[in-house]
């Protein structure tokens, strides 16, 4: 009776579902064009102080010529960019503040007995002018104005002073000149204006719907009818009259207090604080935090550069941030060279544990919990761009890392039953983390001088059985094919010899590696794992059954036997669990790809799709381009393409895992579901250049994370950037 509910249900899904399948089908056999992904532009930074020749890295002041040319003041000196080393220049003294004229001299400087300008390579004092600036600007022409203790002045025909400063206006920091005799000034007292036929300071006021904060910190010109007032409780936009526009958190502005502000000639909004730089471009928010971006999250100086890149100083030095034209096949060969210069152990592909803070330098690969699935990864990748480009080093780096991975199995000793991870007593990580007296570290009794760590989980095995069948179907030659072969027909065996369970050296199973229906469907313990389980085990079968046709009778009986009394088809469709943990999402997808890529039963392939639908509708959020193009490859839809590509593009150059801080801004919303370990869960993820690199397998949702001390392997980037150009989903 059980037998005939689970045939009529699964012709029930079918049937209802195979419309989307007969569209998915077309959509394939339509040959639709791949998405052209063209050139993208990528922020990246470079950073400067003093092994580039800055005398300190103690950043006051910067500016940027119309020429280019870069000046910054560090400690008490002023410096010049020349051939990217800095030079210091011979004058003038105690340089407080800096500018760049759109004509005239080349730069204005403020210093102890007045300002200076550079001409032709050449600093003077000039005459008559204010001593101890604390700040430059220009009006709409323009004309150079300074503020300084005596009050606010303006250079035409050589320097006026224009009017003195109130008495109760308390440490003037910015102005912003209106007109010829018209200026704004911001302090921590107040917004002033120089108002009147008879010039006097007029208070701003603080009020609802205007400015946010009498504690006014810096102004800036907006174009050409606004301009800019950064407080200690966010950002003001006004015309100068009634028209006020505030941005907070609830607007999108990630850190309220902030300490400077800045506009580039493309209506780029740059703004400081003591917590990182915020960029406004487009109408779109950006937080640029830690060592990814700054030397140091004090931001103490912003110069907007010609081109479009900003200069920011800080106590630690200066970042150029600017942005490189790239094409995904471009960025892809910077992230292929990046991870085979890497000191790569054994063949396996993992992270790099670094010496000092984003020192590359010296690093060494981890001896992680899960060298086969990273290697595995890695092996698709390079499975998938052998296919794509035949480039013979793409086949030798996949060969390479695959028999890495088939040396898991063969160096335990148990037939079927691969490692986590292997080290030689030789290595330096045997001794530092004591595998000797590590109960989970055995020593092989094949290799000798050679250890392996049991407790294989499910985790590994589905990361070999994908990459056994990208390998075997692109890029392995027949002696590869017979290994593969091999190897895999021993660890399917092995799992159904023992109860559909992975069997550990002390004879009994491991904690993950079940798939038994025992548990699966009549242990309510494992409830939570019954779809994903069931959908591993039905893949891994698939998998077996069409790499080792001399088995294939066995695997198939095994998968029908699963299906038919078992419904373990059935169960994967509710294989995602809502606010399940993003570790086992990717052991679901990596299950599905091969699952349907190999099967041909319509009645289980609507179901398998209906699972996969599922789980990608509760994952689309995340903008994963894996998940997209593991979705498109096994269906013939093509699903959130662009956004996929906007998600390559976004990924930064530089795969250190830097330290990044998101829990103090104001402008992220957060879920009311605690994450796994019951920490905070941002509602939806951040952008990739605001979040740490890491694992597909990890939490996006997480608001901070990273030491500084770790380099990801770019494998998180290739493999779906090949799976894409292979399966024609983009150019």
């Amino acid at each position: 009776m059980a037998l005939i509910r689970t045939a009529r249900f699964t012709l029930l899904v079918a049937a209802a579902l195979s419309f989307i399948q007969v569209s998915g089908v077309r959509a394939a056999e339509n040959g639709a064009a791949p998405f052209p992904t063209g050139n993208h532009l990528q922020w990246v930074r470079a950073f400067h102080a003093t092994n580039e020749g800055l005398l300190t890295p103690d950043i006051r002041a910067v500016t940027v010529t119309r020429d280019g040319a870069v000046l910054a003041v560090a400690g008490r000196t002023l410096a010049r960019l020349t051939d990217n080393r800095w030079t210091e220049e011979s004058a003038p003294p105690g340089v407080t503040a800096l500018f760049a004229p759109i004509n005239g001299p080349e730069a204005l400087a403020g210093g102890t007995n007045g300002v200076w300008s550079r001409t032709q390579g050449e600093w003077r004092l000039e005459a008559g002018s204010p001593a101890k600036v604390i700040a430059f600007a220009a009006e709409p022409d323009g004309t150079p104005w300074a503020l300084a203790p005596s009050g606010v002045w303006r250079r035409a025909d050589g320097w006026k002073r224009i009017h003195t400063i109130r008495g109760d206006v308390e440490s003037p920091r910015s102005l912003l000149p209106t007109g010829p005799r018209d200026v704004m000034l911001a302090a921590e007292s107040g917004l002033f204006g120089l108002m009147g036929k008879r010039k006097y300071w007029l208070d701003f006021e603080v009020r609802p719907g205007g400015l946010l904060s009498a504690n006014t910190r810096a102004l800036a010109r907006f174009g050409r009818d606004h301009f800019l007032v950064a407080t200690d409780k966010g950002l003001s936009i006004s015309t100068g009259t009634t028209g006020w526009k505030s941005y907070t958190g609830a607007e999108g502005l990630p850190i309220l207090d902030l300490t400077g502000a800045a506009t580039g000639t493309d209506g780029t909004v740059w703004l400081g604080s003591d917590q990182g730089l915020i960029r406004w471009q487009g109408g779109r928010w950006s937080y640029l935090a830690g060592k990814r971006w700054l030397p140091d999250d004090r931001v103490t100086a912003i110069a907007p550069a010609p081109d479009g890149s900003v200069w920011v100083g800080t106590p630690l030095g200066l970042s150029h941030i600017y942005q490189r034209s790239l094409t995904l096949a471009e960025k892809s060969a910077i992230y292929q060279k990046d991870l085979e210069s890497r000191d790569r152990r054994h063949g396996y592909v993992t992270h790099m544990h670094l010496r000092a803070p984003g020192v590359l330098d010296g690093a060494q690969q981890e001896l992680s919990d899960n060298d086969g699935m990273w290697t595995a990864l890695y092996i698709a990748s390079q499975s998938y761009r052998y296919a794509v480009t035949k480039a013979p080093e793409a086949k030798a780096q996949a060969a390479r890392s695959m028999q890495a991975l088939l040396r898991l199995e063969s160096i335990t000793g148990i037939p079927g039953f691969p490692a986590r991870a292997i080290c030689h007593t030789n290595e330096p990580q045997f001794h530092l983390r004591s595998l000797r007296s590590d109960s989970e570290w055995h020593a092989s009794s094949v290799e000798p001088g050679w250890y392996w760590k049991g407790e294989t989980s499910s985790d590994e095995l589905d990361g070999h059985y994908f990459a056994w069948q990208v390998f075997y179907d692109l890029a392995a030659n027949d002696e590869e094919k017979r290994q593969v072969r091999a190897t895999c027909k021993r660890v399917t065996d092995h799992i159904l010899d023992h109860g559909l369970t992975l069997v550990d050296l002390d004879g009994k199973p491991t904690t993950w590696g079940v798939w038994s229906p025992e548990k699966l469907n009549d242990d309510p313990t494992w409830w939570a794992d019954r779809g994903l389980g069931s959908l591993e085990i039905l893949s891994h079968l698939k998998v077996a059954a069409h790499i080792v046709p001399d088995a294939s009778g066995r695997y198939e009986q095994m998968i029908q036997e699963l299906v038919r009394k078992h419904h373990y088809a059935l169960n994967t469709i509710n294989a995602k669990v809502p606010g399940g943990i993003s570790h086992d999402d990717q052991l679901m997808f990596l299950s599905y790809y091969p699952l349907l890529q190999l099967e041909r039963d319509p009645g289980l392939r609507a179901i398998y799709r209906a699972s996969l639908r599922r789980t990608l509708e509760m994952e689309r959020i995340e903008r994963n381009p894996l998940w997209s193009f593991i979705f498109s490859a096994s269906t013939g839809e093509p699903c959130d393409v662009e956004a996929a590509v906007e998600t390559l593009r976004e990924m930064p150059l530089d795969f250190i895992v830097w330290r990044m801080k998101n829990s103090q801004r104001a402008d992220l919303q957060y879920s009311s579901i605690p994450g796994p370990r019951g920490e905070k869960q941002l509602l939806k993820p951040l952008p990739w250049t605001e979040r740490i690199v890491q694992h597909w397998d990890h939490s996006p949702y997480e608001p901070d994370g990273g030491s500084d001390l770790t380099e990801a392997d770019q494998t998180v980037w290739l493999l779906p950037y090949w799976m894409g150009r292979h399966h024609r989903l983009i150019d």
